[in-house]
């Protein structure tokens, strides 16, 4: 088998896709369920003040793109399994409007597969996979230290919306972890996760129906301050001041009372900090102890000198806080 090109993207943007999951289910670290509303309405030509940034890509992406093929060829060879890695089309839902794009395709022999470490296989939602017929193949590569499962946001998500297109009982995550380490993920349909996708994609569905009838954006919750302002990024100033009531109104007393323990926080921290460098002197480390085990390691070190550049160079100076390292175990 000969390795293929990356073919790339070959679903809408405008309608919800497997490799988007992730973000609209909340698990994704560059992407938010906002940003992919965002995202599908500007694919429907509405033009934010802000467009959507999104996921750009790095590095690792783009050897992730360009050693694909290999990728999928060498985990269905260690399976001992046939593979079309030659996808040309997309794959759709018969019942909810969802999109995706196969890495793969599998050809299963019915074996029963179980974790097999030495070889690298981890059946990680069930205690073993059958591959009867067809599967989904999803290669990814990662920096990540090799786990015994796939992270939420690679893979496992998107091939169980995958499995929903294409109706295929089980799939294959072939991870290349750090360049060193090919591990074969194998996994089967899951009915409660697949209830929540098609709950999920009709929701995100309806919000984009209800604002090409009537203009009106149903935002989610935000899930970060960075999120929020994203999402409601035009200010109007003609709008009445708020009087908060109800849960919210208790919400933001607590951030009034978070905001003042904070203070009183920084306070005593200074405090502290400052009675214990007195303590040191000179000294730059100086270990806490937990009877007659160190439980922690105070450093007190010496900032860099600068070099002279635009501006006057400053000699090193001592550092204005203590660096904490806790110990894990006895020293």
């Amino acid at each position: 088998m000969e390795t293929k090109k990356y073919i790339g993207k070959l679903t809408d943007d405008a309608v919800m896709s497997c490799s988007r999951l992730p973000a609209l289910l909340g698990f994704s670290p560059w992407s938010s369920p906002n940003d992919e509303l965002k995202s599908s309405l500007e694919a429907r030509g509405y033009k934010f003040k802000t467009p959507t940034a999104g996921f750009s890509g790095n590095e690792a992406a783009d050897h992730g793109n360009n050693l694909e093929g290999y990728i999928l060829v060498e985990g269905a060879r260690r399976l001992g399994l046939e593979i079309d890695a030659e996808i040309t089309e997309r794959v759709e839902a018969q019942d909810i409007p969802l999109q995706g794009s196969l890495d793969g395709i599998l050809y299963g022999n019915g074996r029963t597969l179980k974790t097999d470490p030495e070889r690298g296989i981890y059946c990680y939602n069930a205690d073993s996979v059958t591959l009867d017929g067809c599967g989904v193949a999803e290669a990814k590569l990662t920096n990540d230290i090799a786990g015994k499962e796939p992270r939420a946001y690679r893979g496992p998500w998107q091939c169980q919306g995958l499995q929903i297109c294409t109706g295929y009982t089980w799939h294959a995550i072939f991870t290349f972890f750090r360049g060193t380490e090919l591990r074969i993920f194998l996994g089967v349909g899951d009915a409660a996760a697949q209830a929540k996708i098609r709950h999920d994609v009709l929701d995100f569905q309806s919000r984009i129906d209800l604002f090409r009838q009537d203009g009106v954006t149903d935002w989610y919750p935000a899930m970060t301050p960075n999120d929020a302002s994203n999402t409601y990024e035009r200010a109007d100033d003609d709008l009445p001041d708020l009087r908060l009531t109800g849960s919210v109104n208790d919400t933001a007393r607590e951030l009034l009372q978070l905001r003042r323990q904070k203070a009183d926080i920084e306070k005593r921290i200074a405090a502290v900090q400052t009675e214990i460098m007195d303590h040191m002197g000179s000294h730059s480390v100086a270990w806490v102890m937990d009877g007659d085990r160190a439980s922690a390691k105070l450093t007190w070190g010496m900032s860099p000198a600068s070099k002279e550049y635009t501006v006057k160079a400053r000699p090193a100076a001592r550092g204005k806080s203590l660096r904490v390292k806790e110990m894990k175990n006895d020293k």
